[in-house]
Order: structure tokens, then sequence, then C-alpha cells
């Protein structure tokens, strides 16, 4: 493709899938999925873009966020006296709301906008292959999620899955930092400028060449100088890849905060997260890490027990 055609493109893809409810688009080329700096990360085999198509040059990144009031008035509600929501079903019912109108509807979103920019490349002569938005879970008979990966019970050697919880096929998240989206947060999450970690994405691959954004060159995350994200989650979630105390496959010996994260620099312990509503009566509707961040601005609505956090003066800025 001469460098004429390859602008006309790139804007063509970027434009229809804006119109079709995308908010952010991004493109990188395919050789940003090599390793690179500061942590090097690598897609294991089966989630490279070119496993997926062999001839594979761009990857498309797309992008919602979530609304404000679907972030913070769950949350918020949770702990309020409801006279038409019975106190035991408070904190379940409010957890839904947020699930469906804070994942559901911008997971079903982005696949159908993949769907639309897919087509249209296909119509040009291109392939391209999309994915789900979020985890996909396989069924088999007498298992269990937890049977299925995470394996045999701990202190046994065997394992199914490093990661022990359903994941999707192609990381969304690695495609937005190197599609210049943003760069990832010490929430494991990736931090845009314009939605902070309230936003979803997903991911376009084709064999189209395209003009790739240039990435991240400011940090956008605050790093170890706020870390509220952390310190918000209540089932001590998230641990930080240089944290000597957990150590795993995904392990590093330091992260430098001076350099984009275009990799994370922590990791989620997502099983722990999901069990919230089996092991605390009073767990906390689900995004205190999302809810909680500074970026792009200081949230004005918080539950209360994240007031209290803030409170207490450690965190590098006051509450709202």
């Amino acid at each position: 493709m001469s460098s004429e055609s390859i602008a006309p493109l790139t804007q063509e893809v970027k434009d229809l899938a804006k119109r079709h409810g995308a908010a952010l688009v991004g493109v990188a080329g395919v050789d940003r999925f090599d390793p690179m700096p500061p942590l090097h990360d690598a897609a294991p085999p089966g989630h490279h873009p070119r496993d997926f198509i062999p001839g594979a040059r761009s990857v498309i990144s797309i992008a919602q966020p979530i609304l404000s009031g679907v972030m913070d008035a769950p949350a918020v509600l949770a702990e309020a006296d409801l006279p038409m929501i019975p106190p035991h079903v408070r904190r379940p019912y409010f957890d839904r709301i947020y699930g469906r109108v804070g994942h559901f509807v911008q997971d079903c979103m982005l696949e159908f906008v993949g769907q639309i920019v897919g087509q249209y490349l296909m119509s040009r002569g291109y392939q391209a292959m999309i994915f789900p938005t979020t985890g996909v879970h396989p069924s088999l008979p007498g298992l269990t999620d937890g049977e299925i990966w995470g394996g045999p019970p701990k202190g046994v050697a065997q394992t199914f899955s490093p990661f022990r919880y359903t994941f999707g096929p192609f990381s969304h998240r690695h495609a937005a930092t190197r599609a210049g989206l943003g760069e990832f947060g010490y929430n494991n999450l990736v931090l845009t400028p314009e939605f902070g970690p309230r936003v979803r994405f997903n991911s376009i691959v084709t064999d189209a060449e395209l003009a790739p954004d240039p990435l991240i060159t400011r940090p956008i995350c605050l790093r170890r100088k706020c870390k509220l994200c952390i310190k918000a989650c209540v089932t001590a979630t998230i641990s930080t890849r240089d944290d000597p105390d957990v150590q795993d496959y995904r392990s590093v010996d330091a992260i430098d905060d001076a350099r984009i994260f275009i990799d994370t620099p922590s990791k989620s312990d997502a099983p722990r997260c999901m069990r919230r509503p089996y092991e605390r009566p009073d767990f906390p509707i689900r995004g205190d890490c999302m809810r909680i961040c500074p970026i792009p601005k200081k949230p004005k609505r918080l539950p209360k027990h994240l007031q209290r956090l803030l409170k207490q003066g450690d965190c590098g800025w006051a509450s709202p």
C-alpha cells in the first residue's frame, strides 16, 4: 500500500468507528506487540495479533467510557438507607446495576463497532479479526470456572492457567497503550487523558497497513505519590510487580516510574476480587480502584468508605 493511500484509509476507519459509537480510536503497528520497555511484556502464544491473522499489520483500539453517574451512584446508594430495597439485597442490587450499564453495555457496543469496522475492511479487500470485549466462559460438564482455570487445589504442582480465571483471547489493554490511547496505572487498568481508568476497550486486528498513532509521552498515572487505587482495594487484590512478598511469573525486580507504562506495573488477583460478595457482607460495589482515581479530575461523589480513606491525608490530594 502506498503512503498516499494509508492516511485516507486510516481516517476512514477512525471516522467509521466514531460514527458508530467509539469515543476513542487509535492504531498500533504489529511491531509494537514485540517486547517493549520498560517491562517488556510479550504476548503469550495464541494471543499475538499474527496468531489470528498471520499477515496482520495493524491493530485498531476502540474505547467507550463508563459514565460518571454509572460509576459513582451505585456505590453511594449501596450505603444508603433505601425503603424500597431490603438491606440484605442492597449491595447485590447495585452491583448488578453497575455491571449492566458499566460493563455489559460497553462490551456489546464495542463488539458491534468492531463488526462494523471489520465489515468495512473486508469490503476493501482486507482481513479483519474482532474479539469479545471481556473474558470467555467455556462450559465443561461438572466443572466450575474455578476448577476449569485454577486447576488442582493449592499446593499441587500442576495448574491449568497462570491467571486462574477466564480471560479474553486478546489483551485490549495492551493494545490500547500500544495504540497511543493511554498508559497503564497502578490499578492494572489503562488510564486515558480523557476518561482516566473509567473506560472499556476492544480491538480489531487487520492485515491493512494503517498509520500508527504516537505513543503517550507524558505520564498519566500519578505513580507512587498517589496509589489510591491500591489503598482503596479492601480485598488487597492489587499488588505491584516488584513487590517482594508477591512473586509469580509476572514479577520484576524494579519498576521505573520515570518511564511510560506501556505494560502494567501491577498485577491483580481477579478470583479474590470476584469473591467479594461471598466473603464480605458489606462488600463494596465493583470499581473502587477506578472510582477513587483522580485522573482526569478528582471525583466529586464517593461512598463513605472512600471518603474516610481520603481523610487519612496520605494520598497526595484533599477530599472533594
